[in-house]
């Protein structure tokens, strides 16, 4: 820290000023900018550090608000957004003990803060489960029950629900393994027009279905993921007829899922979809958005795929939104049963032995292949390093070589690493989503690296257009939003009118804020 002019002083403050002005404007790359300009320009300021952590949180960079907020509690041991932010930060990073202790510190200053009241309550439920579960368990690996693969239809028959409803009927039937114990179920009757009917009658009208019938769709959907492998081949070569689209993040925005169906074409025999992951978490409608994919993968099991994101995992479900949806919704119970399902999805797809579709990005460890992806035993919670995890979680970076994930999770990769990895894997380009792009659609890394996002004006706030990529061999446009490949169509959309529901409408989670 050095001494600062009265004329370098005078201008930090009004960077500081603008980018307050593009957090009420909800721009947080922005308001990282400008706040960053008036660090540059006097470090001496606590509260600039702990405003640019704010933007940080906005945008998900939990490790980077929490390097912030260390240095403006170094600044300032009295700054209480220092700590409240700080507290924020570890939620993100999923640090539930240090959270506690600065959200108390906040607490004790402003007893009622209603996000740190959540927050810290959130914090005391997961220190509480983990203990229990090292009790009962004497390990943090405890199996869970697959609960998709158990479950007996006839638990749910004390529910008055299934009387009420007057939605499309399901007929299910009750699977028994070689004891005769219940083993799951199975949908018989999965059509196109329940599945439209479903949409139409139930879930536009904000009608939850009965939970038997939620129940065995979760179960039907799984028991497919679970057959496919942690790596899934889809190849439309010789069949310049069918179209497989690649969506990215849609992050439980139903209005706007429904319209990529409405825009680009029906799930159909001759037009396969797959979805990059994190389908839930954030939009008040990702149950409605699950439920309509499983649906669709149980009448068309080889025209739609999923691949899992790092929000169909459950600390981000505990914490953006999912699961307490889900709760209101439905019941524990089925989080519990889409918690397994979540675990079963593949983590990543291959078109046409070309093109590589994984959720985040390449493996910090250089050595590892496509076959070693291939290999990776997936049917658990992802752990906090290595591959599984990085599929999930790492970015792209301008640089070459690695550094340091802004997210605290995962690692940032640069142009070299694609390179190598395509090289020594026999591949073209990488499709990946995990992060807004203004444009929907975003190449980069030397246009080797493809960043698709499919959920446009995320959260309501961010003004950005959705993207999809066709895989169309032959048939692409060459210059269309940036594609340079015969093989690809780019297609972007705006966001649709919804109901006036906010984001995160029925989460207790810790950022909600």
């Amino acid at each position: 820290m050095s001494s600062v002019s009265a004329g370098n002083a005078a201008k930090a403050l009004e960077f500081k000023n603008s980018g307050n002005v593009c957090i009420k404007e909800q721009n947080f790359p922005q308001a990282v900018e400008f706040y960053s300009k008036a660090i540059e320009l006097d470090d001496r300021q606590s509260i600039y550090l702990s405003n640019r952590a704010f933007a940080h949180l906005k945008l998900d960079n939990f490790q980077s608000a929490l390097e912030d907020c260390d240095k403006s509690l170094e600044l300032d041991p009295k700054n209480i957004k220092g700590y409240h932010r700080r507290g924020l930060a570890y939620v993100g990073l999923l640090q539930f003990n240090k959270a506690r202790n600065d959200l108390r510190i906040v607490l004790k200053a402003k007893p009622n803060e209603p996000t740190a009241l959540r927050a810290l309550d959130m914090c005391e439920k997961f220190v509480r489960a983990e203990r229990f579960k090292k009790a009962i368990s004497g390990s943090d690996s405890e199996d869970k029950v697959n609960v998709c693969a158990t479950l007996n239809l006839s638990s749910f028959d004390a529910y008055n629900d299934i009387k009420k409803y007057s939605g499309p009927k399901l007929e299910i039937e009750q699977l028994k393994d070689e004891n005769g114990n219940p083993a799951g179920a199975r949908v018989t009757n999965m059509s196109q027009e329940f599945v439209s009917s479903l949409v139409n009658d139930v879930f536009l009208k904000a009608i939850n279905l009965p939970k038997q019938y939620a129940a065995a769709i979760i179960s039907h959907a799984e028991r497919l993921f679970r057959e496919e492998p942690a790596v899934v081949e889809l190849n439309n070569v010789r069949m310049p007829e069918q179209q497989i689209s690649v969506c990215g993040d849609t992050h439980g925005q139903f209005y706007d899922v429904l319209n990529i169906f409405q825009k680009f074409g029906k799930v159909t025999e001759n037009h396969t979809y797959l979805f990059n992951g994190d389908f839930v978490d954030r939009g008040s409608w990702s149950c409605e958005v699950a439920f309509l994919f499983y649906c669709l993968k149980i009448l068309h099991p080889k025209k739609i795929f999923l691949n899992r994101g790092n929000h169909e995992t459950d600390n981000m479900n505990k914490i953006y939104g999912f699961e307490d949806e889900c709760k209101h919704k439905y019941s524990p119970r089925i989080f519990d049963m889409f918690s397994k399902s979540f675990e079963s999805l593949p983590l990543a797809t291959v078109i046409n032995s070309k093109y590589l579709v994984m959720h985040g990005g390449l493996s910090s460890d250089s050595s590892v292949t496509l076959e070693d992806f291939k290999k990776i035993e997936r049917f658990s919670q992802p752990p906090r390093e290595g591959p599984f995890m990085e599929l999930l979680w790492s970015d792209p970076q301008v640089a070459d070589g690695l550094g340091p994930s802004q997210r605290g999770l995962g690692y940032a990769f640069g142009p070299d690493v694609t390179a190598k990895f395509l090289s020594d894997n026999n591949l073209a380009k990488i499709f990946r989503s995990h992060e807004v792009r203004m444009s929907g659609v975003e190449f980069e890394h030397n246009k080797k690296l493809v960043t698709v996002f499919s959920a446009p004006n995320y959260c309501d706030a961010q003004g950005n257009l959705g993207g999809v990529i066709h895989v169309v061999p032959g048939q692409g446009t060459i210059g269309r939003n940036g594609n340079d490949d015969e093989d690809l169509i780019i297609d972007t959309f705006e966001a649709v009118k919804h109901p006036d529901i906010k984001p995160m409408a029925y989460s207790n989670g810790g950022l909600g804020f």
